[in-house]
């Protein structure tokens, strides 16, 4: 029984005294990718090509490292067949946290949306005003760089003063969003999954809607990446407020600053045919 213990022994041996060296595991295939400009295991400077929003309309797990600002100046229009809706001046600001609690750590991001909105019916004059803002929180919750798969939930509250409502520029009440995220990475494509429920708030007129997006990107060049996707939304009981689009776009990045542009047209929807336009500017402040 002694020699069978001694042999034991000689066997655990080398793995302990390997993990006693401090000996370096090897890079992860996928590592967790930063905002914009990120280095690879190549130690090369790469754009990150997860579909995010902007310029999609598709939310991505990712958060912003902590202590990190990521903030989105952008336009976007919607030339629909029964109105047309500019959005002038959009501010997204995020910010990344860590929180702390039973011994896990979780990567959160604080977001604050606002809009100046311009909106004419018809052959109406246009309306302007603060459209639809948001405030939210995304706990990226997962994190597998092994599997490449990451997965957040991104609750957020939409608002807007009342004298938006009544221009048409907002929509009246209030908004709870709890949409799930998820995204995987392959060598070759990486693929951004959204599913979720809208619940307005003191405003007879909206029911409860069900959302669903689908999106893929890929690096083209070390700093361009093309990406597109498809989203759709309708009531629960899929008989209204039905919409489905889909979104091309790229994004160039130039160390703290990403540029990137999108246009999508609508597949179906209850209010006629929609021409999607975004542009703008990603700023990465540490």
């Amino acid at each position: 029984m002694a020699r069978g213990l001694l042999i034991l022994a000689l066997l655990i041996l080398p793995s302990t005294s390997v993990g006693a060296q401090g000996k370096t595991p090897p890079p992860p295939i996928f590592p967790k990718h930063r905002r914009g400009i990120y280095i690879n295991n190549d130690r090369i400077e790469v754009i990150d090509a997860t579909p995010q929003a902007p310029p999609l309309h598709i939310d991505d797990p990712s958060v912003p490292d902590k202590g990190e600002f990521e903030i989105n100046l952008l336009t976007e229009a919607d030339l629909g067949a029964e109105a047309r809706s500019v959005s002038m001046f959009i501010v997204d600001a995020n910010y990344g946290v860590v929180l702390h609690g039973w011994g896990h750590d979780l990567p959160t991001q604080v977001k604050f949306e606002s809009p100046v909105v311009a909106r004419a019916e018809h052959a109406s004059p246009y309306e302007t005003g603060i459209g639809t803002s948001a405030f939210g929180l995304k706990f990226n919750f997962y994190n597998n760089e092994a599997r490449a798969l990451r997965v957040a939930v991104y609750p957020q509250i939409e608002f807007s003063p009342p004298g938006s409502a009544r221009k048409g520029v907002a929509d009246a009440g209030q908004t709870l969003e709890l949409p799930i995220l998820v995204s995987h990475e392959s060598r070759f494509v990486t693929l951004v999954g959204n599913a979720g429920i809208d619940q307005p708030f003191h405003d007879h007129t909206r029911g409860v809607t069900a959302d669903f997006g689908l999106g893929a990107g890929r690096a083209i060049l070390r700093k361009l990446a093309v990406m597109g996707g498809v989203q759709a939304s309708s009531s629960i009981d899929l008989t209204h407020n039905r919409n489905a689009s889909a979104h091309a776009g790229f994004i160039y990045g130039v160390r703290k600053a990403i540029w990137y542009a999108s246009i999508g047209h609508s597949i179906a929807s209850d209010d006629g045919r929609h021409l999607l336009f975004g542009a703008g500017i990603k700023l990465i402040i540490e």
